[in-house]
């Protein structure tokens, strides 16, 4: 008897585990602790506290390193510091004083003890030591995510790397010209269609796999409207999480509304493609199975200014039960608006089940 009320007591608590909700942390404003508005674009785990972050508008390309620190808890952020930049001592620049390769996603290898950036101004992925210049070397990116091949501003957002696999991976923001038509402000109608493609750690592609978007729930209206894949966050168990953003800004910026929406997708189960086929050509079943995991909505409304353009992911802390957390963090385009308006810079926790 004692024994069945034994395993009925561990059936339970197991089955409670498993039913644990997704739960959704309020964002935190970075100047909370001193930090200054920026163009934060991509996120990445060094060790303990310690993280790799990337900003899209920098006279250089290299990253900054952050300490953030959560409760074990909770997860909630309880502090954020920010040590200098790191980055290229030759760049080369544009007419407004950026780098050229617009860093948008960023991976740490720690068995390279190196850092790896995306830009999608040269749709390159290329790896820097943590002074911060570059080594020479970079992923050996397949001839279909060239630049020509690229939608304006739409190119590599994203990067995530596991060292458990041994995999770095990425996309692109949205559909490549020779796999279709994409969504945009004049064409809400069409489906993005991305190639998820990885690399192992000899910097050779390994993997490609179809992945359909969703389609638009907002109405393309005003100053600037985007939907593409953000970012991806590699897991240990060989799995991603996709985190698919959707934003519109009217002129005055009043009822600007972000939605961010995060699926998993399982690789190791589907089906690998290559470049032979346009994903507007290729059948359904070779597309892989998403699990919806959460959505983020935020907006400015006279009653909300919540309004946050989450372009960076990364796992953050594990929590003293177990469970892993999410950090995300957010582009304010330079605190970009008008008056009470303008932008803020965010991070936000979210704990996965």
């Amino acid at each position: 008897m004692r024994l069945n009320i034994f395993f009925s007591a561990f059936f339970l608590t197991a089955l409670a585990a498993m039913a644990q909700p997704v739960v959704q942390l309020k964002q935190q404003r970075l100047s909370k602790w001193g930090i200054g508005t920026a163009n934060f674009s991509g996120i990445a785990p060094i060790q303990g506290d310690r993280y790799v972050v990337v900003s899209d508008k920098e006279p250089e390309d290299g990253f900054f390193e952050f300490r953030i620190v959560q409760n074990s808890t909770s997860g909630q952020v309880e502090y954020v510091g920010l040590s200098e930049f790191k980055g290229n001592p030759r760049p080369q620049v544009d007419s407004r004083g950026f780098t050229v390769r617009d860093c948008e996603g960023v991976a740490y290898n720690p068995s390279l003890n190196t850092v790896f950036i995306s830009g999608e101004g040269d749709q390159q992925i290329l790896e820097y030591g943590m002074n911060g210049v570059p080594t020479g070397r970079g992923l050996n990116i397949p001839d279909e995510y060239g630049v020509p091949n690229i939608r304006h501003n739409y190119g590599f957002e994203s990067l995530s790397y596991d060292a458990t696999t041994g995999r770095f991976w990425t996309t692109t923001e949205s559909t490549l010209k020779s796999d279709g038509d994409y969504i945009h402000s004049r064409n809400m109608t069409a489906t993005n269609l991305l190639r998820l493609q990885s690399f192992g750690n000899d910097l050779q592609p390994v993997g490609q796999y179809a992945y359909r978007m969703d389609s638009p729930s907002l109405q393309a209206t005003g100053r600037y409207y985007c939907f593409g894949v953000s970012d991806l966050c590699a897991l240990p168990d060989g799995r991603l999480i996709v985190m698919e953003r959707e934003l519109n800004v009217p002129n005055d910026y009043l009822g600007a509304k972000s939605v961010s929406r995060l699926y998993i997708v399982n690789p190791s189960l589907e089906h690998k493609i290559d470049s032979s086929t346009p994903l507007s050509k290729l059948s359904a079943d070779k597309f892989v199975t998403k699990e919806f995991l959460c959505s983020i909505e935020t907006e400015i409304t006279p009653l909300s200014l919540s309004y946050a353009n989450y372009e960076g992911m990364c796992l953050g802390r594990r929590l003293d039960d177990g469970r892993q957390t999410l950090l995300l963090i957010n582009d304010s385009q330079g605190s970009v608006g008008k008056g009470i308006f303008h932008l803020k810079d965010y991070i936000k926790v979210i704990v996965l089940p």
